[in-house]
């Protein structure tokens, strides 16, 4: 093609022309630049995970398709998302005309337990690290209805530089003035959505309100969003729990946020899909006939190999294109690895545009709870707290994907759990030496036989007996591929202060910027313990320590923990029992019967431990942790003992978190 460059509006208007005329490069800028904006458009519409990718997929199959019969190549944005939101109202209706299908007992047992956090707004939340009144509104879109939702997609996209309303009102095939009408209602009802949002998290919670929840499953629906809503109306209670003056617009919340990443295997898929419908790009949009077997066979054999490969890491790519799926090298890694400098006029045309919105490049923010892991940028190690994020990466390093399941670990025993301290259970193995690589290679091959990736070791200050024993876990975690990461106990037991918990973040880099260290978002991770009257000034000291270490700190919650003012990356809680924080952690333990207690304070039950595993392994949580691997003393412990062997040799307990993280994989 000729060479131009464009400015403004029209230089979507210049590529797109391009496309049309046959110009491959510049049907790429336009998959790469429009992804993330299908994505998320069709993400928070659908708000059905498991459904989002094909939605995505088949849009941007049609988009490619069609693109050479759009007559005003300048409408090409709003026709797009007019193409998303036809699709996404035809996937809903094939799902509402299918027959049910019948299927074992466990699965419908499953679908009632699933979070109704792990859905599109979790993603939100936890991929732009939301925080107060954004993560509420963003909380909040889950209890609205599902036309709703449909306009909100663009209507966040709008309040986010993404679209205009001109485009908005053009996605929807409706005229300008009616979208005004219905933008400002979808408002009114996001915002009784948040006073909801704000009275169930209230704490204490109303009794009055708690009354009205009676038989609700804790699933968000409209009924249940009137009756809470009617309750803080009528309610002296609640009166003033969503006062006016405390209330930013959601429109100024959602105005600055960037949009949620394409997860890399729906990258790799797309491009696959897409240069698989007839050899390359520029085929599809003339011919798609011809192409549709070759796209069926080709994207079977994607699929297949990028999930085999970790589905998202580079290695996957290269696998793609080692198999020989067509142009995978040259569109699944733009995608990927976000555009490179521009290779064309074209691309250089749509670089130069300010309608070129902030769409972030689909690898350039972290990856989302459910994205498959990515090799990860990381400081060089340097045994003190990183100064900055732009240090070079360090290649020893990795991220585990969320949600990561991990157990709470204790390596404080010399000889015996029975006779180190005291317990009311007698360990199975013989020989408990925690100095002993033996000992510690069991328990690591322990914990990945029950479907964990990382302990959370115990950890009480450098020099201390636990500290010391942190070399062999980190050994043995590389020569078996699992993960450590450190529990900061002091924080239960005073104030450190921000020099003193800076200090220790900076010791512990000699572990963590190791490769078995556990990595989130390129940062090591480190959890924090806390005390019952623990509260915001302990985030807000952590916050202050951190600034300049570069952890992921995920802190213990104490009540009205999502109110305080400095949010840290995560949240966990520990308990001896099922709990679920929604879109931070979901807990279980055996139990709880202290090694001087009369009685247990929480009686083992192995159909209880069953039931509470399949809820943690389906709440789609980003940490999922068993309370505890061996903390004998307070009777914790899910390592095999003789009261609970099994014919595998891990236990009975164990034995449970292998069959259903095995059902139910990350």
């Amino acid at each position: 093609m000729s060479d131009f460059s464009p400015s403004g509006h029209d230089a979507y208007a210049a590529v797109v022309s391009a496309a049309q005329a046959g110009d491959q490069r510049a049907l790429d800028v336009l998959v790469a630049d429009h992804l993330p904006l299908v994505y998320n458009v069709v993400g928070r519409a659908l708000n059905a995970p498991s459904d989002t990718d094909d939605v995505v997929q088949d849009v941007m199959l049609q988009m490619v398709r069609d693109v050479g019969q759009l007559r005003d190549p300048a409408a090409f944005r709003s026709w797009l998302v007019a193409i998303a939101m036809r699709q996404v109202r035809r996937h809903w209706r094939l799902r509402r005309a299918a027959p049910p299908q019948a299927g074992p007992e466990w699965l419908d047992e499953t679908a009632r337990l699933a979070d109704p956090g792990a859905d599109f707004a979790d993603l939100t939340i936890a991929v732009l690290h939301l925080s107060e009144q954004r993560r509420e509104t963003a909380e909040a879109t889950r209890w609205l209805d599902a036309e709703d939702r449909e306009l909100l997609a663009v209507w966040w996209m709008e309040v986010a530089g993404q679209l205009t309303r001109a485009e908005l009102a053009a996605a929807l095939e409706i005229p300008p003035a009616q979208a005004g009408v219905r933008v400002q209602r979808l408002k009114a009802r996001l915002e009784v959505a948040r006073a909801v949002v704000r009275a169930l998290e209230a704490v204490p919670r109303c009794p009055g309100l708690d009354g009205t929840l009676y038989g609700w499953d804790g699933r968000p629906s409209g009924l249940w969003r009137k009756r809470v809503a009617r309750h803080t109306r009528e309610c002296p209670v609640c009166d003033g729990v969503f006062a006016a003056a405390d209330v930013v617009p959601a429109e100024r919340l959602l105005a600055d946020l960037a949009l949620v990443p394409v997860p890399p295997v729906l990258a790799a898929l797309t491009a696959a899909a897409l240069r698989a419908a007839g050899g390359n790009a520029t085929t599809a949009v003339h011919s798609t006939t011809a192409a549709h077997s070759t796209h069926t066979a080709e994207l079977t054999k994607a699929a297949t190999l990028t999930k085999a490969a970790s589905a998202g890491k580079l290695a996957a790519l290269l696998s793609l294109a080692a198999a020989g799926v067509a142009g995978v090298t040259i569109a699944a890694v733009a995608l990927v690895a976000g555009p490179s400098e521009p290779s064309s006029p074209t691309a250089a045309a749509l670089s130069a545009s300010p309608t070129a919105r902030s769409a972030p490049p689909t690898a350039s923010a972290s990856p989302a709870p459910s994205a498959p892991p990515s090799p990860s940028a990381r400081p060089h190690a340097t045994g003190k707290p990183a100064t900055t994020a732009a240090a070079a990466p360090n290649p020893t390093t990795v991220d585990t994907r969320l949600p990561v399941r991990a157990a709470f670990y204790y390596p404080w025993y010399d000889k015996n759990p029975h006779t180190d301290g005291g317990s009311q259970y007698t360990a199975s193995a013989p020989d408990y030496d925690q100095d002993d690589p033996a000992t510690v290679d069991r328990q690591i091959k322990d914990m990945q036989y029950g479907g964990l990736q990382a302990g959370i070791a115990s950890w009480w200050g450098a020099g201390k007996r636990e500290d010391k024993r942190m070399p062999l876990l980190m050994s043995e975690g590389a020569k078996l591929g699992f993960s450590w990461t450190a529990y900061y106990e002091n924080e239960a037991y005073g104030n450190p202060s921000v020099t003193q918990i800076h200090s220790d973040l900076g010791y512990l880099r000699k572990y963590a910027d190791q490769k078995t260290w556990l990595h989130i978002d390129g940062k090591p991770v480190i959890f924090v313990y806390a005390a019952d009257g623990d509260g915001c000034d302990m985030a807000d000291r952590w916050t202050e320590a951190n600034r300049s270490a570069g952890y992921y700190v995920v802190l213990k919650v104490f009540g009205g923990y999502r109110g305080c003012a400095n949010q840290p990356q995560g949240w966990h809680q520990y308990a001896s029992s099922l709990d679920l924080q929604q879109g931070y952690s979901a807990i279980l333990s055996p139990g709880f019967y202290k090694y001087d207690a009369d009685a247990p304070a929480v009686p083992r039950d192995l159909d209880r431990f069953r039931r509470d595993a399949l809820t943690v392994a389906t709440s789609g949580a980003p940490f999922q942790l068993l309370v505890t691997y061996n903390e004998w003393g307070e009777g914790t412990a899910a390592e095999s003992a003789t009261a609970w062997a099994s014919p595998s040799g891990h236990g009975a307990y164990m034995d449970v978190l292998h069959e259903v993280f095995t059902a139910h994989p990350r």
